[in-house]
């Protein structure tokens, strides 16, 4: 039934959990089985939850015509082009590499020139806990044939689009959140842990920050931003100066201030007319209105 390219975590746990439904015939290729170091490694992992080891790419995609390929970023592209003079109308190529849109797109044109279909799939968390239930964002002209394949066995998709590029983008914006975060609260909390006070410094920001839900909390921080960006830049000149003094890396702190710098400079304030505005939509869309007007004036400037 099914066809891995590429056999690292995602495809493992992914495989794991579609046999313990009850899928069975899958089979899987992966570059390792042919290092010698690595492949009775990679075999055995194969085994263990019933996957057939194929000897190249090419023979997955003779025999499955549900192919997930779940290669690292950088050889999604190669990956297609191994395979895609294999493929026919019958093929249905899932892509859940973490590949730009931009690669997603190219690939969904190779597989359309074989009048298959292509799913760009995003997953959105981690795979050792949810394994083939991971959430799944997906878009393509094949998203909507692959979620009614794989809903009878619990997988947990939602199709996004049928354009390919979707669900990867929402992925990426995703990460500048996640991973934005994630590095944010290593610097304070390195510097919090140096002073001795990270747990009345954690305590003050989940208080704020449960107070309400999400998205109010999201209102709240751009709106407030886009009237009070400046004093808030100048507060964090403070906190820059006591990251200094720790000798601690300050680069989120200082990229915050640039950005609140920016905010300042693109005069929210004075279009808002120092209120602030209702929805954090309001302050994209102006920001939006004064990037252009901007860019307008720099070419009438040149001419």
């Amino acid at each position: 039934m099914i066809g891995f390219i590429g056999f690292g975590e995602a495809a493992y746990e992914m495989a794991k959990g579609l046999t313990q439904e009850g899928v069975t015939g899958i089979i899987a290729y992966d570059p390792l089985l042919i290092e010698q170091d690595m492949s009775h490694i990679i075999k055995e992992k194969m085994t263990a939850v019933g996957v057939v080891p194929c000897a190249d790419a090419k023979e997955v995609a003779i025999k499955r015509e549900l192919l997930i390929v779940a290669v690292p970023a950088q050889f999604a592209l190669a990956a297609c082009e191994a395979v895609e003079e294999d493929l026919t109308a019958s093929h249905l190529y899932v892509d859940v590499s973490a590949s730009s849109p931009t690669v997603k797109k190219n690939i969904a044109a190779k597989i359309a020139k074989s009048n298959g279909k292509s799913v760009d799939a995003a997953m959105l968390g981690p795979l050792t806990v949810n394994q083939h239930k991971v959430p799944m964002f997906i878009s393509g002209d094949g998203a909507h044939e692959f979620k009614k394949r794989m809903d009878p066995y619990g997988m947990n998709i939602t199709v996004v689009s049928e354009q390919a590029g979707d669900a990867s983008s929402i992925k990426l914006m995703r990460s500048i959140y996640m991973k934005g975060t994630a590095a944010l609260l290593m610097e304070l909390l390195e510097a919090s842990r140096e002073l001795k006070v990270e747990d009345q410094v954690l305590a003050s920001i989940k208080e704020t920050m449960e107070a309400v839900p999400f998205e109010q909390v999201v209102n709240q921080l751009v709106t407030g931003t886009s009237i009070h960006s400046e004093r808030r830049g100048i507060e964090l000149e403070g906190s820059l100066e006591l990251l200094e003094q720790l000798s601690i890396n300050s680069v989120m702190t200082q990229a915050s201030k640039t950005k609140l710098d920016y905010v300042s400079q693109l005069g929210l304030r004075q279009s808002f007319k120092g209120n602030r505005p209702s929805t954090w939509q309001d302050v994209i869309d102006e920001m939006k209105v004064k990037l252009q007007a901007n860019k307008a004036g720099e070419y009438h400037a040149s001419k």
